[in-house]
Formats: structure tokens, C-alpha cells, sequence
């Protein structure tokens, strides 16, 4: 039972004019006596959301105008409310703040309840003293800005240009500014505040895990644990119930706890598994906890689980004998996903865009996705998604990109983040790793992706001696959740990476040159977590964030010393000089002048171009790793789509318009998809690969659009999980093939465009395009 506290205020005032007036404001009449402006907040909300609609704030989506908001990142905060208390028979009183952003000082009827600073999770006080009746409820919300400039962070201790105070701070890092994500750094009340009933005798952390499963997979014993809170003398006297049921089947388990902390085994026979997407069905148990006192109903908790176990076969590094694959109930999985980044600027949007963006993911195949450091964690909508549609979630902690400091407040302070997320988190079956950080190890280690013949590593930070990951993640994990694997960093470099270079799981960025390049198609990591390309937004939405006189009207490279270009390339200041980002500009007319020879200075024409160029990029990855399983195990590229209006390597953009790569992604990642591989000795190879739990059969065809020859067909049977070359062809370097083909479920299609990159322009990739039925793929133009 729980009731929400709205009709919120939200007062402010500069940092400097605070300290000087030195007042003490602990009381909602403190503030109204200080005089600060107020005005009604939005609670879930962040404070520029508010300013925007008072009109303290521009759209700061449109234009330069998300520069406004460094302006205010000095205010202290003051958000306030009365809520009507009544006190309940039988149960205890909390008030839970949700998520508070960030740092902030909490008073309750001028009584100083607490202090946080952590925006990761919920922050619970006890209110069983308060009387019936109406009551106040205060946050100061100090700046984050200010308030990081008390820690003394060591000469060794760093972040990116943008985030490096963010370092001592738990708040998402991209809010700082990222080559994602403007800096908007915000604060506010970013979840729901309510008071929540629980009561007295009650059933708390309810966890089941698969413990073991049989060879033949027909027994599978589980383990239930829980907690019991009870003011009576004898836990003796309660009697716990566990019942779990699924398409039919159930267990049942009675308990008499003699201690609060309590494990259960529990023997499940003819078990419905939950499997990958792809890989099987995603069964569900609702399993059912009931706390009997004397016979009476006391408390009744329900938590949706899934019986299965996932291993992650893992060698240091690269190579014919090395590995990086995940499995699941003895099954070796290939995974096809995707990057999961903020869903906007403002995190209490988040939800708002959640199921949207998963929708998509679902559409185009993807059974993994890894929820990337610098963002928040994703709420239970996004876990509860994944359980029920196959997903498998990769999550990392959120720390990125920076060699984070150790001091005992950080430890501290991650020790209750990494309690907090593992105890909400761990009942999903979707979940399947556990990873420390984002690219914190190889932040603080040159030429980790070359492999070194030496034992002299190039840095002397080394990464395994990173307390945070190596020290107090692990350590939590193994006391609340050490059933699936942990990554202490992605990519993660251990002692042997450290020393010799090339890891099994890798981040593929390099020189961001032509996909077909040296860098991308020699990679010899088996798994890609990171791996992306850039593709403009269409000018629908172009013309929904830049403002008309910021086109380029005479050439596109005007784009490249222009602020709101700049800005939303992602490059939070609005100049060239000295900003970390703005090579994303040239950067995306480069590509496109690689694969066209020229640019066009058409800014439709232009978008078309730079889409193509990112569709066959993501197109060649994914086909690349599909075409070299099983040395290779899954590549999650990088990213559906944008959290923000901007220019990306996302292939749908923030307003909802999809790029040219969705439907090339879509085709690619189809479980049966046929697919070419790279020229050998003038031959292409035909390849089919099926990630299917069937054997197909079925007959294909490939034509040449530019000359409209069927140049193979046939037939073909291919194994369930199985790879196969079906036919080999001359090498025409001038042609478009259009691959067609039929399986059980209908009919298939995807195409390989012989050459690109040289002797290719435009026009006439534009006519294949055409002919093969692609072109009306484009969106929003």
C-alpha cells in the first residue's frame, strides 16, 4: 500500500547569493522568507522541464539553446510539499523518495530526516513517529557542479574533458556531456515520492535462482531465498508457502524458518525453461511467497522468475583457441543486439520512451541488449520487457570512460548502489551478466586492441588494481547475486590483456574510416560490445532542431564551424576549437565522400547519402561476425535510437523517424538470412546461416540488378543453428545482387553490394536501390 505525495513547489537561488546570506532553511516558511522565486514543479520531473514551461527556459532541443542550461547548473534547489499522514494497524511507515537527483538535504517538518547522494536508487526513512495530520516535506538540492569541488581528486584520477568532477559524483556521467548527449547536467526529483505502508510481519527480498539442472534438462532444482521482519519473539511460529506455476505446471514448498534469513531448495521436474530469443520459448514462473503466523495469513509477495542458467565461456584474449560466448542451459547462444543509452536528456523521461524503443529492438531481431555505464539503470518496464520477449541484458554499473578514485566515500557509496541494483534486479531471467564499468579499463591502458610480443605494458595504471570493480562490485555480487557472470570492465583487461593485448570482447571503433576498411574487417575479437556508425537524421527532423538560417544553403561542409550543428553533434560547446566532438561533423561527410567519391551539397540529397553509407556499414558488421561464427560469438552495435536530437550512429532518431539502416539491420539480423561474403580469389560465396530451432529447406535466387541476370539459384537444407556455403560465384565487380529466398515462415530478402567504396557514385547505387524495392525505405524526407 502506498500513497504518492504531489502537488510539489520548487524554489531556487544562485550558489553565491546562498553562501553569502548564510540563512539556514530547514522549513518551507524559511524559504518563502528568503524571498527565491517558486514556482509549481513536476514531480516525477527535472527542474529545466519546469523552467521550460514557465518560459525561464527556450526548447533546449531546438538550436543552441540546450547551451542555456549551463547557466543554471549553479542553483541550489528547494522542492516542497504537504501530504496528509494517517497513521495504519498492523503496518510500518516509510517515505521513499524514488530518485533523487542528486545531492541533497532532507527535512520533514523542520526535522533534518537525512542526506543522499546517490540518484541510483531509492533513498527509504522511517515515519512512524509522525501524528495524524498534515505535514511538510523539504529537499535542498545542492549544485552537483559546486558540491564536486570540495573532493580532492588525485593528478592520476581523470575523466573526459566534460565529466571530470563527475567522477565523485553518483549521478549518470553522460549528463555531464557526452559525444551522445548534451550536458544538461539537471537535478531534481527524477522518480515518484510516496509514503509506503509495509507491513509489520512481512516477506522481504524474495530471490529464486536455478541451482542445478539435470543433463537431459527433465529435473531442476531451485533456490529460494528470503528474509522474514517480525517484531514476535519466535520465528519459529510463521510458516512460509512458496508456490510457482507456469503454462500449467507448478511446485509448491512449505517452510518452517528458524532464522530471518532463510535458502530453500526446490525440486522442479519436466521444468519450462526460459531461452534467449532465438533459441526457445520464455517461460515464466510467477512464484508465489506466502508468511503464515499460527496459521494466519500474515504477508503475500509474488515475484515473476524464469528456470534457466547462463555461463559466459571467456579467454583472456583473441585468437583460434580463444573465446567469448555466452550459454544458456548448456546452449552456446549467438548473439545479435544492440547498445542501450539514455532514452532522453532527462532522465525522468526516460519511461516515457522505454517501451517504444524496445519495441524496436524486438522488431529487428535483437536478443541482447547491453545496458551501457554512463546512463541510468533501466527501470522494471525494461526488465519486465526482456524476461517476456527473449532479450538477454548485459548491464553495466554505472561508471564510464574514467579512472575513478578509491577514497572510502566512492567505496561507500558504490558498496549501497551495487546492494541496492543486484537485490531489484536479480529475479530477472533476462539478466545475463553483470559488468563493472564502461571502458574504464581500457581508459587507463594504450594499445590494449594491438597484440604485443612483450611483457612491457604500455601504461602503468594498472587495471586490475581498480578497488571500485576488482574490490567492492565483486565483493557485493558474491554476497547478493554470484548466479550469472561478472565482467569487471568492458572491454575488460585483465592481467594477461594487460600484458599482451588483444581481449576476446572487444569495443570497435578505431579510426572510424571506411567500414570495409583494414581496422574493421581484420578485428580478431570474437565479441563486439561496441560497434557503430554515423548516418544523418532526415531533414523532417533536421528541420525540427536546427533552425532555418543554420542550413547549409551553399556547401555541407558550412555544417562544420556552425554552434547548433555543433551542439547537436553532440559537441556541448558551440565552437570548433578545443571541443572533443566536432570531428563528428566531417567525420559523417568523410564517410560518405569514401564510399561516393563526393559529397552532395543538397541537404536531402546529402542525408540520403550519409544513410546509405551507415545501413551498408552496420550491414557489413553484423554479416561479418554472422559470416565467421562460430570463431566469432555475437556483436551488439551501437545504437537504435537517439536520446536526443542529434547527429549519430543511431538508426532511428529521437523524434521516432527511422533511418536507412533499420530495415537493413532488420534484414540482416533475420534468424534465416542469406548473405554473401567478402571476394576470394574473384569468388563470392553464397552463405546461409539459421539461427532457427528447425532445420529449413527452401529455395534461393540471386540476380544482379544492374544487369537484371540471375546469376545463382536453387535449393538448399540448412541445420537448426547451423551455417552453410550453398553456392560459389564470379566475382562481378560492378553489381548490386539482390539475394530472394524461401523457408518455412515465407520468403526471405537482402542484397551485397559488390565493391563499394570505389567506382560507385550515387546515381547508381540510387537505381539499385530502386529496383531492388529499397528505396521507399527512406523516412522523412
Amino acid at each position: 500500500m502506498e500513497k504518492l505525495i504531489t502537488n510539489w513547489k520548487l524554489a531556487w537561488v544562485e550558489n553565491k547569493r546562498y553562501l553569502n546570506e548564510n540563512v539556514s532553511i530547514t522549513t518551507v516558511q524559511d524559504v518563502k522568507k528568503c524571498g527565491y522565486k517558486s514556482i509549481n514543479a513536476t514531480v516525477p520531473g527535472n527542474f529545466e522541464l519546469d523552467f521550460m514551461r514557465e518560459g525561464i527556459l527556450p526548447d533546449v532541443y531546438v538550436g543552441a539553446n540546450s547551451v542555456e542550461t549551463q547557466k543554471f547548473e549553479n542553483l541550489h534547489l528547494f522542492y516542497y510539499a504537504e501530504f496528509n499522514y494517517e497513521r495504519k494497524d498492523g503496518v510500518n511507515a516509510l517515505l521513499t523518495f524514488e530518485g533523487v537527483d542528486t545531492v541533497a538535504e532532507i527535512y520533514l517538518d523542520g526535522e533534518k530526516l537525512g542526506f543522499v547522494e546517490n540518484m541510483h536508487h531509492s533513498h527509504s526513512f522511517d515515519i512512524n513517529a509522525l501524528k495524524d495530520g498534515k505535514h511538510e516535506v523539504l529537499l535542498h538540492i545542492l549544485p552537483v557542479c559546486n558540491y564536486a569541488r570540495q573532493f580532492d581528486i588525485p593528478a592520476m584520477c581523470f575523466g573526459m574533458k566534460y565529466n571530470h568532477d563527475s567522477i565523485e559524483i553518483r549521478k549518470s556521467a553522460s549528463m555531464f556531456g557526452w559525444d551522445i548527449m548534451p550536458r544538461i547536467v539537471s537535478a531534481g526529483l527524477w522518480k515518484p515520492v510516496k509514503i509506503e505502508y509495509v507491513k509489520k510481519a512481512r516477506i522481504k527480498e524474495p530471490f529464486v535462482y536455478t541451482n542445478w539442472m539435470s543433463e537431459d534438462k527433465s529435473v531442476a532444482i531451485l533456490v529460494a531465498t528470503f528474509k522474514i521482519e517480525s517484531e514476535e519473539d519466535f520465528i519459529s511460529n510463521y510458516r512460509v508457502l512458496i508456490k510457482g506455476k507456469c503454462r500449467g505446471g507448478e511446485f509448491n514448498r512449505e517452510w518452517r524458518p528458524f532464522n530471518a534469513s532463510n535458502k530453500v531448495e526446490i525440486e522442479v521436474k519436466n521444468p519450462y525453461l526460459w531461452w534467449p530469443k532465438n533459441y526457445g520459448e520464455q517461460n515464466l514462473y510467477e512464484v508465489e511467497f506466502t508468511l503464515l503466523y499460527n496459521g494466519v495469513e500474515c504477508d503475500k509477495i509474488t515475484v515473476n522468475t524464469g528456470i534457466r542458467q547462463v555461463w559466459l565461456k571467456r579467454t583472456s584474449r583473441s585468437g583460434d583457441d580463444g573465446d567469448f560466448c555466452f550459454i544458456v542451459n548448456g546452449k552456446r547462444v549467438f548473439v545479435m543486439g544492440t547498445n542501450w543509452v539514455p532514452c532522453d536528456a532527462f532522465p525522468s523521461r526516460h519511461d516515457e520512451y522505454t517501451l517504444r524503443n524496445l519495441e524496436y529492438a524486438n522488431d529487428l531481431g535483437c536478443n541482447m541488449i547491453r545496458c551501457w555505464g554512463g546512463n541510468t539503470y533501466p527501470s522494471e518496464i525494461f526488465y519486465d520487457y526482456c524476461d517476456k520477449n527473449g532479450i538477454m541484458v548485459w548491464q553495466d554499473f554505472t561508471f564510464g570512460c574514467g579512472h575513478y578514485p578509491d577514497d572510502d566515500r566512492l567505496c561507500a557509496l558504490t558498496k549501497e548502489e551495487v546492494k541496492r541494483v543486484a537485490i531489484e534486479k536479480r529475479n530477472h531471467p533476462s539478466l545475463v551478466l553483470w559488468a563493472g564499468d564502461n571502458e574504464c579499463d581500457c581508459f587507463v591502458v594504450n594499445g590494449w586492441e594491438t597484440d604485443r610480443t612483450d611483457d612491457d605494458p604500455t601504461s602503468f595504471l594498472n587495471p586490475n588494481y581498480n578497488k571500485i570493480t576488482r574490490d567492492v562490485i565483486l565483493k557485493e555480487l558474491r554476497n547478493h547475486d554470484a548466479t550469472r557472470p561478472y565482467l569487471p570492465s568492458s572491454p575488460y583487461i585483465d592481467e594477461l590483456t594487460y600484458r599482451y593485448g588483444m581481449p576476446s570482447e572487444s569495443h570497435i571503433w578505431g579510426p572510424r574510416d571506411f567500414f570495409k576498411g583494414q581496422y574493421y574487417a581484420t578485428t580478431r575479437c570474437h565479441f563486439a560490445s561496441e560497434i557503430g556508425y554515423h548516418g544523418c537524421p532526415s531533414p523532417k527532423s533536421i528541420n525540427k532542431f536546427i533552425t532555418p538560417q543554420n542550413l547549409p544553403y551553399k556547401s555541407i561542409t558550412d555544417i562544420y564551424n556552425n554552434a547548433e550543428w555543433l551542439i547537436h553533434a553532440s559537441g556541448i560547446e558551440p565552437y570548433a576549437k578545443d571541443n572533443p566532438y566536432a570531428y563528428r561533423l566531417p567525420l559523417m561527410v568523410s564517410q560518405v565522400e569514401r564510399i561516393f567519391g563526393s559529397a552532395s551539397n543538397d541537404l536531402s540529397e546529402f542525408a540520403r547519402q550519409s544513410q546509405i553509407s551507415q545501413a551498408e556499414a552496420k550491414k557489413f558488421f553484423i554479416e561479418m561476425f554472422r559470416l565467421q561464427r562460430p570463431r566469432k560469438t555475437g556483436i551488439l552495435w551501437w545504437n537504435v535510437v537517439d536520446g536526443w536530437p542529434q547527429v549519430s550512429d543511431a538508426i532511428i532518431d529521437w523524434y521516432g523517424v527511422k533511418k536507412l539502416a533499420y530495415s537493413y539491420v532488420k534484414r540482416s539480423q533475420a534468424p534465416l538470412c542469406f548473405m554473401m561474403s567478402e571476394p576470394k580469389d574473384g569468388k563470392l560465396s553464397l552463405v546461409v546461416t539459421n539461427d532457427s530451432r528447425q532445420d529449413e529447406t527452401g529455395s534461393y535466387e540471386v540476380v544482379d540488378i544492374t544487369t537484371d541476370k540471375v546469376v545463382a539459384h536453387g535449393n538448399y537444407t540448412v541445420e537448426s543453428d547451423g551455417k552453410l556455403t550453398v553456392d560459389v560465384i564470379n566475382e562481378n565487380k560492378e553489381a548490386f545482387y539482390l539475394i530472394k529466398w524461401t523457408y518455412s515462415g515465407g520468403t526471405g530478402v537482402n542484397h551485397f553490394t559488390a565493391n563499394i567504396g570505389e567506382n560507385w557514385t550515387y546515381e547508381k547505387y540510387k537505381t539499385c536501390m530502386q529496383k531492388a524495392g529499397f528505396y521507399d525505405e527512406f523516412e522523412g524526407f
